[in-house]
């Protein structure tokens, strides 16, 4: 089989929920082409899906050495070091990276930039790029703009602003709801 067999079959058991059939088909593409990035790609968010930060960590890297000018791999690495709560500044200088590089994706960027402000209790500077995110999401990103004002929410809630938390935790509910 070939490195795109190997793939789709990894997808085809990843959407029926079988992780570590999905896992092995996918590095099994990478077995037959070593750059097969949607693998790579791939293998880094079924590994952070899964929690196994340490192999995601990997698997990205990989992924921004072959594609260096994609923007999402630099994000998602991010998520890797939010979710921890671990290399916070270099998930900052990773975040300005992919927004050098795919500015077109600005919105999710600033999300994640205001993640690591809440991971790092920079709460006002938190709110500040959360808020600039906002516009850049419309209607068909309801999942999106629902995240952006949860965190807004949280940001606001940790500075003791109740009612600006309440009201973004509303959109948020809205937004998700639509």
């Amino acid at each position: 089989m070939s490195a795109q067999e190997h793939f789709t079959l990894g997808s085809i058991y990843e959407k029926r929920g079988e992780s570590q059939l999905a896992l092995r088909e996918y590095k099994m593409a990478l077995n037959k082409d070593s750059h097969f990035l949607p693998a790579m790609t791939r293998l880094g968010e079924l590994s952070y899906v899964m929690g196994h930060y340490g192999q995601a960590e990997k698997y990205y890297q990989r992924a921004i050495e072959m594609s260096p000018r994609n923007g999402d791999l630099y994000n998602n690495l991010c998520w890797v070091y939010v979710s921890q709560g671990k290399k916070l500044k270099k998930a900052e200088s990773l975040i300005s990276k992919a927004m050098e590089v795919t500015p077109e994706h600005r919105g999710y960027y600033l999300d994640t930039l205001g993640a690591i402000y809440l991971k790092q209790q920079r709460y006002s500077e938190a709110i500040g790029v959360l808020e600039t995110a906002i516009p850049f999401f419309d209607e068909t990103q309801s999942n999106l703009l629902g995240q952006v004002y949860r965190h807004l929410g949280t940001a606001y809630d940790r500075i003791g602003e109740e009612s600006k938390a309440e009201e973004a935790f509303k959109k948020a509910k809205e937004a998700i709801d639509r």
